[in-house]
């Protein structure tokens, strides 16, 4: 991928990214703000409501008060004329001593007078009404009736907010229950006491409290315009500067990579120029040995012996340093893995060391489904085995390995039960050149237990060692379980990951 191939495939991911969080930012300001508008109309409906109830609750009153006193005798005036529904009372009319005409205002003449009066003074129309009216006065409107109805189902209030002349109203209702002081008007009409005989409306302009609701309102668009804005703002700055992160990052993986394959090339170049002359020394020295070796002094013999030892060690040094190198880079044959069979051809490798230390050997159960690289897993075998029997001194008698099939992956040991390992030396002795054995009779390079490691990393695996510091050490490492239509995805992974080599897995 060139430079500007990742510089754009980083921006679409950024870019995509950003909206994705732009988009949620957005309808989460929304909601906010739709929450908060309805939250205040909710408020101005209550204030409302409130309002309504009071007026209501006000009227009730007055008709109780005016219904105990089976009404009230009043001057007969243009506005006030004797009630033609009252005509089959006797004393609906009568004359005062001083000669002044009274007449009799039921509890319904009166309350409907004082609506009228309030609804001219405040614009709050109050009414009271039935299915059943003796005044034509008091006919209900379609909702009214909608409300008395539900009034005979047991509801105890019926409100809405609706238009009455192209005005809003919020337009509230309450039943009337039939008094005793209500029958005498009302007893004619099938009325007992207690029955629903109507019921009392009122109806409060929201106008006034709309414009109350205007600065909140406007207060909540603001803010929350604001808020949206200023979180757009913070997610472009978070994506122009983890653009530029990104981009320096992926400069600083190509820098990286490229300083990789330098030192790849130059410990091979190393590696290469060292192994042939020295080679050229040991074999010189071991040619020395055989046809000088009596004509060499003691201590020409002892510079030989140890000439010969020494390069002995630096080509083993190189060749560990080759096949490190090549871990990181030879890619994967995942292939069905015989487990048994990988550990028997390790075994026979050190027959003749096992036989002469008198070392049991316990082989692994078989498990199915093993899918690795052959290979791989012999290199992770033998360089264990081989460190047991360097490492784990004169009280080794027993190697075991094991095999286990876990969720996920598979999980192998190898045991000995020779020299302990210390505990702090369990957490890094997987790392490069790092030697836990101090002994140098022991040859070694350090590289043994990192190739191991990066063998398993290469399985998706995991690598450590447990012991509990008195005897023996146990090496554990998993391998991933890869179904066999994972194999090729896997090996398109593996060899992205070291660089695009790829290999076709061998038949079983």
């Amino acid at each position: 991928m060139t430079q500007l191939q990742s510089d754009v495939s980083v921006f679409f991911i950024l870019l995509k990214r950003s909206l994705s969080i732009a988009l949620i930012w957005t309808i989460l300001c929304f909601l906010a703000a739709y929450w908060n508008i309805a939250t205040e109309r909710h408020k101005t409906l209550e204030l409302a409501q409130r309002e309504a109830r009071t007026v209501i609750d006000k009227d009730q009153a007055f008709r109780f008060w005016a219904t105990d006193h089976n009404g009230v005798y009043v001057p007969v005036t243009k506005d006030t004329p004797p009630n033609e529904n009252l005509s089959h009372i006797p004393e609906r009319d009568i004359t005062t001593p001083s000669g002044r005409q009274l007449t009799l205002m039921n509890p319904a003449y009166m309350l409907r007078q004082v609506m009228e009066r309030y609804g001219d003074l405040y614009k709050t129309k109050g009414h009271i009404t039935s299915l059943k009216v003796v005044n034509h006065l008091n006919q209900p409107d379609e909702w009214e009736k909608k409300a008395l109805h539900q009034f005979d189902a047991g509801k105890e209030e019926v409100m809405a907010v609706t238009d009455i002349d192209g005005t809003e109203f919020l337009r509230l209702m309450k039943p009337m229950y039939t008094k005793t002081g209500c029958l005498e008007c009302h007893g004619r009409q099938g009325y007992k006491e207690g029955d629903v005989r109507g019921g009392v409306s009122v109806s409060i302009p929201i106008l006034p409290y709309r414009a109350i609701e205007k600065k909140p309102l406007q207060a909540i668009h603001i803010t929350h315009t604001f808020l949206w804005l200023f979180g757009l703002l913070a997610i472009a700055l978070i994506f122009t500067r983890s653009k530029k992160r990104r981009i320096e990052r992926l400069d600083d993986l190509q820098t990286l990579e490229d300083q990789s394959d330098k030192i790849k090339i130059f410990a091979y170049s190393v590696a290469h120029d060292l192994k042939n002359p020295v080679v050229a020394i040991h074999g010189l020295a071991k040619l020395l040995q055989k046809k000088e070796f009596d004509r060499l002094d003691d201590k020409g013999k002892q510079y030989c012996e140890q000439i010969i030892k020494t390069s002995s060690q630096l080509c083993s040094l190189v060749d560990q340093i080759n096949i490190y190198i090549s871990a990181k880079e030879q890619p994967l044959t995942i292939a069905p893995l015989d487990f048994p069979e990988i550990c028997s051809t390790v075994k026979e490798e050190y027959a003749a060391k096992l036989q002469a230390r008198n070392i049991e050997w316990i082989d692994p159960p078989r498990v199915a489904g093993i899918r690795a690289d052959r290979m791989a897993i012999i290199r992770i075998i033998r360089n264990l085995v081989d460190n047991a029997l360097k490492y784990s001194g004169e009280k080794l008698s027993r190697i075991a390995i094991t095999c286990e099939e876990e969720t996920n992956f598979f999980t192998m040991s190898v045991a000995n039960d020779g020299n302990p390992i210390a505990p702090d030396a369990c957490r890094d002795i997987f790392l490069k050149f790092k030697r836990n054995c101090t002994d140098q009779k022991v040859r070694g390079t350090g590289l043994g237990l990192a190739i191991v490691k990066e063998l398993v990393r290469l399985h998706n695996g995991d690598v450590w060692v447990e012991s509990d510091g008195r005897e023996g050490a146990t090496f554990y490492f998993t391998i991933a379980k890869i179904g066999p239509a994972e194999t090729k995805s896997r090996l398109l992974g593996t060899a992205a990951h070291m660089g695009g080599k790829t290999s076709t897995p061998e038949p079983d």
